[in-house]
């Protein structure tokens, strides 16, 4: 004998084994896709990052620039924590508009915005409220990789003040990973034999000859 189900009842069975099987497609593709997105590429860290990793010297090795930042050479940064807030980090920008012209520099503060360290608030020109993101840093603290929040403006830090193509190349292509429009990237010369050579932006006041 047949036993008779309720229409009701038949769809809410329906509806149940329909909803199992969504169920178990994401817990499937949660664990598929997890290994693999936690999965770091070699010589990069990703995840939260200790304020000391930021600190001291580093050489702008490219840059996509603030309207203000085009055409400068030997462009550095110095990080530096803040003895009264450990939230806050001191940031000394130094630079040359060419390389027969004086070093000039200006001084900001980061603030941290979130845990992690990964994000910071920053006023440009003390004027213009801004985020910036460290996307990658290297393993043994030799570049970072930073954008700021609408990935208009991006920058390779390194502590080597000369990179030889191929290690640029490689942070170019680890940039452009994480989002970054690497055709307005431009390399910022840091010793006057860079200046000039294709790829490196024009210094705003060019050496004789260049």
């Amino acid at each position: 004998m047949t036993r008779h189900v309720p229409r009701s009842a038949a769809r809410l069975q329906s509806t149940a084994r329909s909803l199992c099987v969504l169920l178990c497609l994401w817990l499937a593709a949660c664990a598929s896709g997890g290994g693999g997105a936690s999965a770091d590429p070699p010589g990069a860290r990703r995840g939260a990052l200790q304020v000391e990793a930021l600190l001291g010297d580093w050489h702008v090795a490219a840059h996509v620039p603030w309207f203000g930042d085009r055409g400068r050479v030997a462009a550095r940064i110095h990080l530096a924590a803040e003895d009264s807030d450990p939230s806050r980090l001191v940031l000394t920008r130094s630079w040359r508009d060419g390389f027969s012209e004086p070093i000039e520099f200006d001084r900001n503060t980061l603030r941290r915005d979130g845990p992690g360290g990964r994000i910071w608030k920053v006023r440009a020109w003390r004027v213009l409220p801004a985020r910036l993101r460290v996307l990658e840093a290297a393993e043994d603290g030799s570049w970072l990789l930073l954008d700021s929040a609408e990935r208009e403006h991006a920058w390779i830090l390194t502590r080597a003040q000369v990179l030889d193509d191929t290690a640029y190349l490689e942070l170019e292509r680890r940039i452009r990973g994480h989002g970054v429009n690497t055709d307005r990237l431009r390399r910022i010369a840091q010793v006057p034999e860079q200046e000039g050579r294709l790829g490196f932006e024009v210094a705003a006041s060019p050496s004789p000859g260049r």
